[in-house]
């Protein structure tokens, strides 16, 4: 068998008992918080499959609500994130949910919420700690937040992806992969790069700054 990774056969440095239905559930929370933008006040998790039947056991719940607090899955305060999220105001609920036959078994549907904005984002645990983020408010994506990545949501019309790759060629960082994927009703695009190098505050400004562009985030690792 060819690994890609040594994490594929050590596992990641975590905080609880699975490395799928606890770390992996961190992260997916955690990449979660980075495109909602920070903390939600109200989550909405949707269980799916094999993290419905044991997510007790594992404290796949536990990790999930740590990573929509912004904490990572070696991080100590994980253990207490139910306390911390009271403390900090932010309501919770889970629930069962069939997303369908199409869905890796251990996958969650995370749906949050402020007083002026709603995002949803399903994410699956596909073992080792690895994630894999498959869809953000119904646009199909598929990067897995290992390599530094930008996501963007812009009007979907021509030449808005070569301002994009323009913009970050001026950083001198490389592409990776460049993926798009589109709304043609709503006419808007959501397309995710995996970079290089780590991803710059200026560059995200900059690509802020691109007329047909709605909203930037960056992944790093």
């Amino acid at each position: 068998m060819k690994y890609d990774s040594i994490f594929d056969v050590v596992g990641r440095i975590m905080v609880g008992p699975s490395s799928s239905h606890t770390a992996g559930a961190c992260r997916i929370g955690y990449v979660s918080h980075i495109i909602f933008g920070g903390m939600p006040l109200e989550a909405k998790i949707y269980l799916h499959g094999s993290f419905a039947e044991t997510y007790r056991g594992h404290r796949s719940d536990v990790a999930i609500v740590g990573g929509l607090l912004g904490y990572k899955p070696d991080d100590e305060r994980i253990p207490f994130s139910f306390q911390h999220a009271q403390e900090k105001s932010m309501k919770f609920k889970f629930e069962m949910a069939d997303l369908g036959p199409d869905y890796h078994p251990n996958s969650i549907k995370i749906v949050m919420k402020t007083d002026k904005k709603q995002l949803s984002i399903v994410g699956s645990s596909i073992g080792g700690g690895n994630i894999r983020i498959k869809e953000i408010d119904g646009l199909e994506a598929g990067f897995d937040a290992d390599s530094p990545t930008i996501v963007e949501v812009h009007d979907d019309i021509p030449g808005v992806l070569a301002n994009i790759a323009s913009v970050v060629s001026i950083f001198d960082i490389n592409i990776s992969e460049m993926h798009l994927s589109r709304n043609i009703r709503k006419k808007i695009a959501m397309s995710w790069i995996e970079l290089t190098k780590q991803i710059p505050d200026e560059l995200i400004s900059a690509l802020r700054k691109i007329p047909e562009m709605k909203e930037v985030r960056a992944i790093n690792v």
